[in-house]
């Protein structure tokens, strides 16, 4: 976590400005309309309905944001005080740079955003008086990628008390697979992830619990968590409900659903506010993209191409050492939540750009890396832990292989973000 807040460069994209344009929208306005913030998203990841602007990305990161964006109002102003004396200083400072407090943008970030701005009327957002959202939303996107690997952790101490499976797994997950990168800025992905790795936390303890009030508990964790994956990221309703049919027995499913519906709700309730019905959602209405504003069309490309993308150029050319972790759940007892996943898997290869955009890597998976990090986790015991003398040329590989994911990722991830 240490190494992933060094990268910490503020607003990277399109992406993280929708999902902020959005947590700014709701936090300061009460309101889904992100027409004071419209310039955030660079007039890309955003939607249109009569006559004003919306965020198109689902509502559950944003929602996440909330507390986080709060805080940084306050932050924003003082900084953005210290910077314009800074600029009035007498020798005037040489660079930019010298007068930031935090880095509220990457360098490209700043260029495009600087030329597209002046396409929409009235004003945007000053990025130098975000200075303190930069800081707060790159504290919190570290902070959901440290609880995924507690998670992990968590899953892992269950089935094995010694610690060093769990210490393999968490160290391949946060430095060498895209939950590393993606831990630095404000996409939906890690936030999933983290919810996705709760329900299943949550369905084994409720499976286990051997007292009511312990099951309805659980239950209700499970519920939230699973909810709040959907509400990050709809695509992953197709893993929650087969995990939850798989993982819990009918008997929880109550609980399950009693704790789903808050978080349900505040979704559907932003969806009748932003769009006129509580099924209608932001990409629908994709003011860029023809086919992301239908179901049938986002998911109707070449599969063969879709699993290239995301297992081939994606997972096996950036971060080889995640087939690990499908073996490891493969040869596991756990092989159930591979079997969960599968249906959403089989989705994405569907997916019209399931290269993810102009990222061109896998991060549509990154919800599953979580789980797959469990399987890692197994798999050196397995293979490490249990051959013993042997054991150590076989861990030897894996770190090999671990080390050059992480390369390869971190430098991927580098040449699109800056």
């Amino acid at each position: 976590v240490s190494m992933w807040a060094t990268q910490l460069q503020g607003i990277a994209s399109s992406n993280d400005g929708s999902h902020i344009a959005l947590a700014r929208a709701l936090a300061l306005r009460g309101q889904p309309e992100i027409d004071g913030e419209e310039a955030l998203t660079l007039l890309v990841d955003r939607a249109r309905r009569d006559g004003h602007a919306y965020s198109d990305r689902p509502p559950g990161t944003a929602f996440a944001a909330l507390p986080a964006i709060r805080l940084a109002t306050g932050l924003d102003e003082r900084w953005l005080q210290v910077s314009l004396d800074l600029m009035k200083a007498d020798p005037p400072p040489q660079r930019i740079e010298d007068t930031l407090v935090v880095r509220p943008a990457t360098q490209s970030y700043v260029e495009t955003y600087g030329a597209r701005r002046r396409k929409i009327p009235g004003p945007s957002p000053n990025l130098l008086a975000l200075q303190g959202t930069a800081a707060m939303v790159g504290a919190l996107s570290l902070e959901l990628g440290l609880v995924g690997l507690v998670l992990v952790v968590l899953l892992l101490r269950r089935r094995n008390p010694d610690p060093m499976p769990a210490i393999a797994a968490v160290a391949m997950l946060g430095l060498a697979t895209l939950w590393g990168a993606y831990s630095t800025v404000l996409f939906s992905h890690v936030t999933a992830g983290v919810a996705l790795c709760a329900l299943v936390y949550g369905l084994e303890r409720t499976r286990e619990a051997e007292d009511a009030r312990s099951r309805w508990i659980w239950g209700a964790v499970a519920g939230v968590a699973g909810s709040w994956a959907v509400s990050a990221d709809y695509a992953l309703l197709v893993a929650v409900v087969p995990l939850t049919v798989l993982l819990a027995p009918p008997g929880r499913w109550p609980a399950i659903l009693l704790g789903a519906i808050p978080v349900t709700l505040a979704t559907l309730a932003y969806h009748q506010a932003a769009f006129g019905s509580p099924f209608s959602i932001g990409y629908d209405h994709q003011s860029n993209f023809d086919f992301a504003r239908d179901r049938g069309s986002t998911f109707s490309g070449n599969p063969l191409r879709g699993l290239w993308s995301l297992w081939g150029a994606g997972i096996l050319l950036q971060s080889p050492i995640v087939l690990l972790g499908v073996y490891g759940l493969a040869r596991s007892a756990h092989r159930r939540w591979l079997y969960g996943l599968l249906p959403w898997m089989a989705l994405l290869v569907f997916h019209q750009t399931p290269w993810g955009g102009a990222t061109e890597d896998y991060r549509y998976l990154v919800p599953a890396l979580p789980l797959l990090a469990v399987g890692l986790g197994l798999a050196w015991q397995r293979e490490v832990v249990d051959r013993g003398r042997t054991g150590r040329f076989v861990g030897l590989g894996i770190v090999v292989v671990a080390s050059i994911s992480a390369v390869l990722t971190w430098a991927h991830f580098w040449s699109w973000r800056g």
